[in-house]
């Protein structure tokens, strides 16, 4: 190897980063933060020897080389990113500044220019109350009785003293549907599940009688309406959630007088266990406990009405049999006028007015806002993020975000406000449960020039009203009455006269952590392309698929003019928005106008999927320049480009990344635009690669892979969807090997050894629940759910099988990569130990599934072959005869796939990587049916969930906006870019081994890491020449397999190649018909001829 020539470099480290970010506000005082750098240069085999990392809060001192708080001396390492702290606890609510000075093979750095990082607020420094709007009744959910036995054949009653006899005429039973969680007395949640909305008429009896007495204790009594068993159905739609509405029963063929009402629950509403063995649900902690199921009566409302309407019962004295008295259940809530379940506010404005009165140095505030909120400071809002903060599950993490203020407070008056929306925590769908009313906790600490603190704190002293916003919701949309508008609400000047005190509230349960996830943001604005003519009003095309929502310009409405947008994927053969599909999510946002010249008006708590808007009741002309569409998601920056010469893959990676980005709200959803957009583990597990090559998703998957904590239960499974609150099973363990699968892919693409040390634990309990299942190192087929999802070939409905095959080898996978792991921390012992289960689960997987005589596994399907190819699996001696039978089925079925979720993946890759990698190539360019190109020759922007969505269309499952086949971007880096991460990050090594498939001209590929650039490129022409230019970061080294060169003519930058005549290459040797050579960092183009 030659000696790098003595020339100078960068003079100093640039892009610090802490955290991952340049200057973050709010980084946890208790963690050991990491410190990354880089430099710039055009030197070839430029690597850090060594270095030195400074910390102090002085700006000057750190410039100059000097750090109070850690000084780590000077280390021998090359590593540059994840350096992690080491120094004395940091201080809450600090900023600290850092610097580092590296030395290389080409000489000594100058001291970085100093960057800076500030701590957050520890819990325990947290004062002031969680507040929110509680109106008249607050949230309310009604009246019910206590739990009793099911089998004890309880009967509960609830009765009305009217205070005198009257002439009655009807008598209706409103069912509640609860704003908060309700837990049964084993302190279990009763939740919704994906088929069953037991919260919708929560507690309504099966049978009940309604009596009317003169008498309290019903001994003389008049039965007047008796249900024998409740006739409404809940059915399944074959996976499709059900939408059934809360009952209202009213009996109006009364004819009796008296004085006491009476309904009696015959039937109790029952609540059951919702696992598969019923003997056994989880309670809150995800503890597994021994429990029964649980009956009990509840009602929103009971009215009682006489022949004009006039309700009897209203704030009448109410008894029952036994009462659940709490803040949102209570028997006066019977008749309070409420005839259904509500929330105090589900957008209220909140403030505070307090005076300044000396010259500040600087103003922080922390504030937690759930489900989302917004900051105003005198009459502006604060930054740019919106639904602001993320998602997670409440009861066990809030997030908080920091602002500085130094520069909005001012002399005199100033008001600080918050405009909270609903979010998560206030909505209740499949998998989840609502926590109740909006809510917020803030704390602002204001430091003086001459050093005295001032604090302003949420607490019962602020003020609060409604918003304009009626109502907002994440599926169904907004509704926003601009007539209600407060004109400068959050002004320094603004007039109180007309609000309401706040009420202090229950906390959400869960831990104040900083919110160190990317924001939500509007990243991205579409014009209108097209305008498609409707009776119902213009539908406009803005031809790609986004999620977000529209801003609209308003022209000279009347006061309280309606204008409706509704939002749609597709469009209906009649020209209609297509929203069968949307199943029950409403996707609509209503304005009312408040009359002005010009209005402009976009929604902020709610966001939609689509490609199509339809604009109703527009006043007047509608002019398509008065609408923008915005583009809202999780703002990551891109990191990595593809493009080669095939339009319909160019057009394919363009379907993935918006595919990725669209689904990419504080969690990887599967969809966007359903009743949906949950993170489902097994959407995620297949995309996250793709996510990680185009997009920078390191602190994204990082925080999603902490929601794994708070849903991961006891003896170690995850669920299947994840936040969750429902509790569920253990999810397919094909699926949620993303407990196991996202940490080791935050290692591979950033060198996250972090988060391999703090997810270890759970990981390891994880591994073993599903091995210790196991029966003879098999993973039996009971515990499968799903299997090769959507596949083509040999399911079950949607689902592909056998679940046993796929549930040992994904088992096997996970502990194969566990013991990788382990060997990266040095955990020795441990990687000792799971690499004998892996091997025990792979020795048993071939004695089950494997016919050596044939050369075939299982089935004999597309997948039962790639699977066990994909995961290393195939006895050594068979793997040419799988893969061979592999390609021989590939081909037999016409060179198209047959796959669903768990075998595409595997199938393209390991055609590609047994040699096989042309038939791959016309796998993925495929243009009919089933395949990803006939998608785009059918006008897909995102991918389908379906390879048949186009025949799919009102099915109730059939998003055109889908996560998992976006995986597709991943082989176009790794095969035909060649970008191939083994078991090392890829800010060390890397290796370049690109396809160059016969039909393709040319390719290029790149990644941003953390040292730099990583990019590939080649052109091949007819004759077998090519020319390959490989751009290795700074600090970097790779290993480029240079395909059919051994016997060639090869030259790097027009020199005939040689180790020792050229520098940055660090050796070559010849590996059959490849010629492979070992490189440093620089930019290397080489010729083969």
């Amino acid at each position: 190897m030659t000696t790098p020539p003595k020339e100078e470099i960068s003079s100093q480290p640039i892009d610090l980063r802490t955290e991952y970010e340049n200057t973050p506000g709010n980084i946890d005082p208790d963690s050991s933060p990491r410190f990354s750098w880089r430099i710039t240069t055009s030197q070839r085999g430029a690597i850090q020897t060594s270095y030195r990392l400074i910390i102090g809060r002085s700006y000057n001192d750190v410039s100059r080389g000097q750090g109070e708080v850690w000084d780590s001396g000077r280390v021998e390492s090359n590593q540059a990113t994840n350096i992690e702290y080491n120094g004395t606890n940091l201080a809450t609510d600090t900023t600290y500044y850092w610097s580092v000075k590296i030395w290389t093979n080409y000489g000594e750095t100058e001291w970085a220019e100093p960057a800076n990082f500030t701590t957050a607020l520890r819990p325990e420094r947290w004062s002031g109350d969680w507040i929110s709007y509680q109106p008249e009744e607050g949230d309310t959910n009604g009246w019910r009785s206590q739990w009793c036995d099911p089998d004890a054949n309880s009967e509960e009653w609830v009765q009305i003293d009217l205070g005198d006899s009257y002439d009655i005429s009807s008598v209706s039973l409103h069912g509640a549907e609860p704003v908060d969680i309700v837990r049964t007395p084993d302190d279990t949640a009763v939740t919704i599940s994906w088929s069953e909305n037991p919260l919708k008429g929560f507690g309504f009896p099966d049978a009940y009688r309604v009596e009317i007495a003169n008498d309290p204790e019903f001994s003389n009594s008049t039965i007047v309406a008796r249900v024998e068993s409740e006739s409404e159905k809940k059915d399944d739609h074959d996976g499709v959630p059900t939408s059934a509405p809360v009952p209202v029963h009213t009996h109006d063929d009364i004819s009796a007088s008296g004085r006491y009402i009476r309904v009696t629950a015959t039937d109790l509403f029952e609540v059951r266990p919702s696992t598969q063995d019923e003997s056994h649900i989880r309670s809150a902690d995800r503890r597994v406990e021994q429990v029964s199921a649980w009956q009990c009566f509840a009602l929103a409302s009971l009215t009682v009405s006489d022949v004009n309407g006039t309700d009897l019962a209203a704030d009448c004295s109410v008894e029952a049999s036994s009462s659940c008295e709490t803040n949102t259940w209570s028997h006066n809530q019977l008749v309070n006028g409420c005839t259904e379940s509500q929330l105090g506010s589900s957008s209220p404005l909140l403030r505070t007015q307090f005076d300044l009165d000396k010259p500040i140095q600087s103003a922080r505030i922390h504030v937690a806002a759930v489900g989302y909120g917004e900051l105003y400071v005198n009459g502006d809002r604060v930054g740019d993020r919106q639904l602001d903060p993320a998602w997670t599950d409440y009861e066990q993490r809030v997030f908080y975000t920091t602002h500085d203020l130094t520069d909005q407070l001012q002399d005199g008056p100033n008001t600080v406000g918050l405009w909270l929306g609903r979010g998560w925590f206030a909505k209740s769908s499949s998998y989840w449960v609502s926590d109740g009313s909006p809510r917020a906790r803030a704390v602002l600490t204001i430091e003086f020039n001459d050093g005295t603190i001032q604090r302003v704190v949420t607490n019962s002293n602020w003020e609060s009203t409604d918003s304009p916003l009626l109502e907002n919701d994440i599926y169904d949309g907004e509704t926003f009455d601009a007539r209600q508008k407060i004109d400068n609400w959050s002004a320094a000047s603004a007039d109180n006269s007309s609000w309401d005190s706040t009420t202090v509230v229950d906390a959400p349960g869960g831990t104040l952590r900083p919110e160190r996830i990317e924001p939500m943001r509007v990243v991205d604005t579409f014009d209108v392309e097209k305008v498609h003519d409707h009776p119902d009003g213009p539908i406009l095309d803005f031809g790609q698929n986004l999620t977000g929502w529209l801003e609209i310009d308003i022209d000279d409405p009347d006061p309280g003019e309606k204008v409706t947008v509704r939002h749609a994927e597709a469009l209906t053969e009649d020209g209609d928005l297509s929203i069968t599909d949307l199943r029950t999510a409403d996707a609509t946002d209503t304005y009312f106008a408040r009359g002005e010249e010009t209005e402009t008006y976009e929604p902020r708590f709610t966001y939609h999927g689509f490609r199509y808007a339809q604009v109703t009741a527009y006043p007047g002309e509608f002019d398509t320049e008065k609408v923008t569409a915005k583009v809202v998601h999780t703002a990551m920056d891109r990191r990595g480009t593809f493009e080669c010469a095939n339009g319909d893959l160019n057009q394919l990676q363009h379907n993935s990344v918006w595919g990725l980005r669209s689904n990419t709200h504080s969690i990887p959803e599967d969809c966007p635009q359903r009743d949906e957009r949950f993170g489902w583990t097994g959407d995620a597990h297949i995309s996250t690669r793709a996510l990680l090559f185009n997009y920078d998703a390191v602190r994204f998957d990082e925080k999603w892979a902490r929601d794994h904590d708070d849903v991961a239960s006891e003896m170690g499974y995850v669920p299947d969807v994840i936040p969750n609150k429902a509790f569920e099973d253990p999810a397919d363990p094909t699926w949620s090997i993303t407990r196991v699968m996202i940490p080791w892919y935050l290692y591979l693409h950033d060198g996250d050894k972090g988060i391999l040390r703090e997810q270890y634990e759970g990981m390891r309990k994880y591994v073993d629940y599903w091995y210790n299942n196991t029966e003879d190192g098999i993973l039996p087929d009971s515990y499968g759910k799903f299997g090769d999802w959507l596949t083509f070939e040999n399911a079950d409905g949607r689902r592909g099988l056998p679940h046993d095959l796929y549930n040992t080898a994904f088992l096997y996978q996970v502990i194969d990569t566990f013991a990788k792991i382990a060997d990266v921390l040095g955990n020795t012992t441990d990687a000792k130990a799971y690499r004998e289960r892996a091997e025990y689960v792979n020795d048993a997987f071939n004695d089950r599934y494997f016919d050596s005589a044939k050369g075939m596994y299982g089935p004999g399907t597309q997948s039962s072959y790639a699977v066990p190819l994909f995961f290393g699996m195939v006895p050594e001696e068979s793997v040419d005869i799988v893969a061979g039978n592999l390609a021989e089925k590939v081909r037999a079925d016409g060179e198209k796939l047959q796959t669903g979720f768990l075998g595409t993946r595997p199938l393209i890759h390991t055609l590609a990587d047994h040699g096989y990698a042309d038939l791959a190539y016309k796998v993925v360019s495929q243009p009919e049916q089933p395949g990803w190109v006939y998608m785009v020759h059918n006008g897909a922007t995102t991918m389908w969930e379906r390879w048949n969505s186009d025949e799919s269309v009102g099915s109730g499952m059939n998003s055109l906006n889908h996560s998992p086949y976006t995986h597709v971007s991943e082989f176009f880096y790794e095969i035909l870019g060649g970008i191939q991460l083994d078991d090392r990050p890829i800010t060390d090594h890397v290796t370049i081994a690109p396809s160059l498939v016969d039909d393709l001209e040319w390719a290029s590929a790149s990644v941003e890491t953390w040292n730099g650039e990583l990019a590939v490129a080649w052109e091949q022409d007819n004759s077998g020449h090519y020319e390959l230019t490989v751009t290795v970061p700074w600090n970097s080294h790779a290993t480029v397999r240079l395909p059919n060169a051994a016997n060639a003519t090869v030259a790097e930058s027009d020199v005939q190649l040689s180790e020792d005549t050229i520098a940055g290459i660090e050796a070559v040797e010849s590996d059959g018909d490849d010629l492979v050579a070992e490189v440093g960092s620089g930019r290397f183009v080489f010729s083969v001829e």
